[in-house]
């Protein structure tokens, strides 16, 4: 009886040093949903902390990242114009319209911010940035 091997389609996603488990999953697609990108396979097994997180997208959307960055008192909500306009530009080159503004170092930080608080239930004081993604958050 030959041994079973795993086809490349089967091989469990990682986050890290960690197997990603469904959370983890679908905060990277819920970020690149938001910021119009595409997080690899290579990519999401480098991040460890949020803050890895942050960098990588950071780099995608060609973004100098803070050093530090510090979460603000009120986290963005994405609305319907927002939505439309980011889906719309993936599939359309489109200009910005003017309500809808570059992303900046801490517009990334907020909105990741708020990807974690609105996917995972945690409170945004407890997502920092040397915060391990799978230990200190439990994100599985």
């Amino acid at each position: 009886m030959q041994p079973y091997r795993m086809r490349g389609d089967e091989i469990p996603f990682y986050i890290g040093a960690n197997r990603m488990g469904l959370d983890a999953v679908e905060i990277v697609l819920r970020a690149e949903e938001l910021f119009v990108i595409t997080i690899g396979d290579d990519e999401a097994a480098a991040v460890r902390t949020v803050g890895d997180f942050y960098n990588v997208i950071c780099s995608k959307l060609n973004v100098t990242p803070l050093p530090s960055p510090i979460t603000s008192a009120e986290l963005p909500e994405i609305t319907h114009k927002e939505k439309t306009f980011l889906f719309l530009s993936k599939y359309t080159p489109l200009p910005a319209p003017l309500e809808v503004l570059p992303w900046s170092p801490q517009s990334v930080w907020d909105v990741l911010i708020a990807i974690f608080v609105d996917q995972q239930g945690l409170k945004p004081e407890k997502i920092l940035y040397h915060a391990r993604i799978a230990q200190d958050l439990g994100v599985d």
